[in-house]
């Protein structure tokens, strides 16, 4: 294996044992170390200067963001406005309604076309998407079935956000059912 020019040099520079051959490598040392202590100091600038970006960039995303579906928002709350001003002229609490079940499914075609899902309860309790509220000893009922819906649940792009708060049946305590007292 051959040694290369530089490898050489230093071999031969540090056989040679002169003050003046220590002096000059101390200081081509410190040099080094001089330009490295600078490029780690302005590579730390740097870093920290691409953390603060980061932050900004992430901030004015979120903002954005907001801005967008508060601007598909907007219509829906016109049109609110439009049914709360109608009944103040008008009295009328039947057009009232069917004005807000119009208004509630528009909401809804925004918040859906967004990703936001009402979570559908089964027959069956799961613990994932489901808060069970009550315990209801049911004969009735296949144990552990959700016999009502207390609140709707929503997944937001299939992620759980709100879980659905149900009443979910058990067995009666006579019917194998161990007392937990």
């Amino acid at each position: 294996m051959e040694k290369s020019k530089k490898e050489v040099e230093k071999e031969t520079s540090i056989n040679k044992e002169t003050p003046e051959n220590f002096e000059k490598m101390i200081e081509e040392l410190k040099k080094e170390r001089d330009e490295l202590m600078k490029y780690s100091r302005e590579l730390k600038a740097m870093y920290e200067n691409y953390k603060q970006e980061s932050i900004k960039q992430r901030e004015r995303l979120l903002k954005n963001a907001n801005e967008y579906l508060i601007s598909r928002l907007i219509p829906v709350l016109d049109d609110m406005e439009r049914a709360f001003n109608h009944v103040e002229e008008t009295h009328s609490y039947k057009h009232f309604y069917k004005g807000m079940k119009m208004i509630y499914s528009s909401l809804w075609k925004v918040l859906n076309d967004e990703g936001l899902a009402r979570i559908d309860v089964g027959k069956t309790f799961d613990p994932f998407e489901h808060e069970a509220v009550e315990k209801v000893e049911s004969s009735e009922h296949e144990e552990y079935s959700v016999i009502d819906i207390v609140e709707n649940g929503y997944k937001y792009h299939n992620k759980v956000i709100k879980p659905a708060k149900v009443k979910v049946a058990i067995k009666p305590r006579g019917e194998g059912r161990a007392k937990t007292e």
